[in-house]
């Protein structure tokens, strides 16, 4: 399992101990870190049996000491914490499970002077780790204060200690090896400048150890050798490098991305490299399958030129054999976004007045904190500035509908999961972009003309049907009367005014969001679709020649690029369109054309 946060508990004390109970649920093998604050200097602050990992003490006013241990399983149920005597100290014990014992947790501390409390900056531990944020103010307290993490991390409990002093601490697990920062809480008191700590520590991931030993190198300038092609299980564990014919991939946005090749086994020597990732499941021979490989819970890299172009979750596998040829296994797969349609949200979540790029990584979070449900994702920090209300019951979706739902409302956003290389290795990052991703300046150009270019091929849809001049979002019923006929929650018409004025007639489309139970969503819906897709929408698309370097990668989604045209249809001009999709054909024995399929922005009606 992932590391994450068991369990934590608080103690606080105006006296010369501190007695804070053991987190529940601990077991052998976790790690417990102790965080202590206190108002009267490090002088007899002490706890027996933990080991010291940090200290700070600036003038004796805001004293902060941070410990560490390994469960044993045979602590007792509390644990003793000595101070000054008459000091006002709070202790935090946060409980980490699969957490590394060998790989030392970093820590940061830092004295803050403002409104809310800072906590700094902290090395990674691991590519995979878990961050403890913790502060304390002291002096000028009034009231109950309320403690409010950063974004996107999951409070882990606050203490008030008279009006002296206050604290609270924060997690979060982090899939990537580059630090996240400084972080802020912000609490419930008037403006002002005050004395405060904040603490940082990150945590490794149990194993995360030095990365493993890399697959071959990579060698160019053989046959197909521009692409290479490396499967791994699940868990990132390398499994062998194959020889994939007739391979396709594509990653669009918002949308999953698909992936499929065959493996040719012309020999028992090839099937014993690809049994290393497909189980034959043969009886008599091999007994039960060999649950740690074979579809859906093995990935595929594409490498292009020692560059990863992609990652693909491979979900089934099909053998076949000609009558007059050797067996070959088909791959499909799709890229990594389509797990998120794999996972049910099974608690109800609700999120008010929140910006909307909060709630879709509280999403997220909320999914990698499920048992076996973590894609390790590293999330892009930031906001949006539009705040959104969504009250999400259980089991009635998946966490990948919510996303997308929540993205395709008026004043939406993107989203996408890129891979990207880490200093440990390859990285999933999800990663948005308000109101869309990519960069406006127009960093491709492609061409097509008389005198040559790298246009193979060009297609321009236009369908009246496929949008509308009226749109209107159906939600769900809100009676709770039996007795009586259930009716939907359903939207105004928001209508295209610009085509109805221009003659064209009313073409009606209602979408329907079966878990929507607030009316003004359904308006947001229809006025986002109404906004989007009035009338006739278009598809254009290219076929284009791949350069030996060229400048459109899969991770370019969302980029502007320069299309000159000039044959015998369109008249020598350029268009600038978006690239919101790529379909690559490598290069194979069999064809030494590589060629990509780029789809340029247009509107995919969902929602029925």
């Amino acid at each position: 399992m992932a590391i994450s946060v068991r369990s934590q508990s608080i103690g606080s004390a105006t006296a010369p101990t501190i007695s804070v109970t053991k987190p529940s649920g601990v077991v052998e093998g976790d790690v417990l870190i102790a965080v202590y604050f206190g108002d009267s200097g490090l002088s007899g602050v002490s706890a027996s049996g933990w080991t010291t990992m940090a200290s700070r003490n600036p003038d004796d006013e805001l004293a902060t000491r941070v410990w560490r241990r390994t469960a044993t399983g045979g602590e007792g149920t509390n644990f003793s914490f000595s101070q000054p005597v008459n000091a006002d100290g709070i202790v935090h014990i946060i409980c980490v499970r699969d957490a590394s014992t060998t790989i030392p947790p970093k820590v940061a501390t830092v004295i803050t002077f403002a409104g809310e409390v800072v906590t700094p900056p902290v090395t990674a531990a691991s590519a995979t780790h878990l961050e403890i944020r913790a502060g304390a103010i002291t002096g000028g307290i009034t009231g109950t204060v309320t403690w409010t993490p950063p974004p996107g991390y999951a409070l882990r409990g606050s203490r008030q200690s008279g009006d002296l002093l206050t604290s609270a601490a924060a997690s979060k697990q982090i899939a990537s090896s580059t630090s996240t920062g400084a972080k802020s809480f912000t609490l419930s008191l008037p403006a002002g400048e005050r004395y405060g700590v904040g603490v940082s520590i990150s945590l490794a991931e149990g194993d995360a150890g030095p990365a493993p030993e890399p697959p071959p190198p990579f060698t160019p300038g053989r046959g197909s050798a521009l692409y290479r092609y490396v499967l791994r299980r699940w868990d990132g564990t390398y499994l062998d490098d194959l020889d994939l014919r007739g391979v396709s991939l594509d990653k669009r946005i918002l949308q999953p991305g698909t992936f499929s090749a065959t493996i040719p086994i012309p020999s028992r020597k090839v099937a014993a490299r690809v049994a290393r990732v497909i189980p034959r499941d043969e009886e008599g021979v091999g007994g039960i399958t060999d649950l740690s490989i074979g579809p859906g819970v093995i990935t595929c890299e594409v490498y292009r030129g020692g560059v990863c172009w992609g990652e693909y979750w491979i979900t089934a596998t099909q053998l076949s054999r000609s009558r007059r040829g050797t067996p070959a296994i088909q791959l499909r797969g799709s890229t990594m976004d389509a797990y998120l349609l794999h996972v049910e949200l099974q608690e109800a979540l609700e999120f008010v007045s929140e910006d909307q790029i909060d709630i879709a990584r509280s999403l997220l979070q909320h999914m990698q904190g499920q048992p076996h449900a973590s894609l390790n994702l590293a999330l892009q920090s930031g906001s949006s500035g539009v705040p959104q209300d969504r009250a999400y019951a259980a089991n009635e979706a998946t966490y990948g509908q919510r996303l997308t739902e929540l993205a395709q409302v008026e004043s939406g956003f993107e989203w996408a999961i890129n891979i990207v290389a880490g200093p440990a290795g390859l990285e999933r990052h999800w990663v948005w972009g308000y109101p869309t991703l990519g960069s406006d300046a127009v960093a491709h150009v492609f061409v097509d003309s008389p005198n040559g270019g790298d246009i193979l091929e060009l297609g321009e849809q236009v369908d009246a049907l496929r949008g509308a001049t009226s749109w209107r979002a159906r939600g769900s019923s809100i009676s709770t009367d039996a007795s009586t006929s259930s009716v939907p929650l359903m939207s105004d018409p928001h209508v295209a005014e610009a085509h109805l004025a221009a003659g064209w007639p009313r073409i009606d489309r209602t979408l329907t969001y079966s878990s929507v139970t607030e009316l003004q969503t359904l308006e947001d819906y229809a006025a986002y679709w109404a906004a989007t897709a009035p009338g006739a929408l278009r598809v254009d698309s290219i076929t284009v020649a791949l350069g030996a370097e060229p400048t459109f990668t899969p991770n370019s989604l969302g980029d502007q690029a320069r299309i000159f045209l000039n044959n015998e249809w369109h008249l020598p001009h350029s268009r600038v369109r978006r690239i919101i999709g790529i379909g690559v054909t490598p290069t194979s024995r069999e064809s030494g054309k590589e060629e990509a399929d780029l789809i340029f922005e247009g509107i995919e009606v969902t929602g029925g």
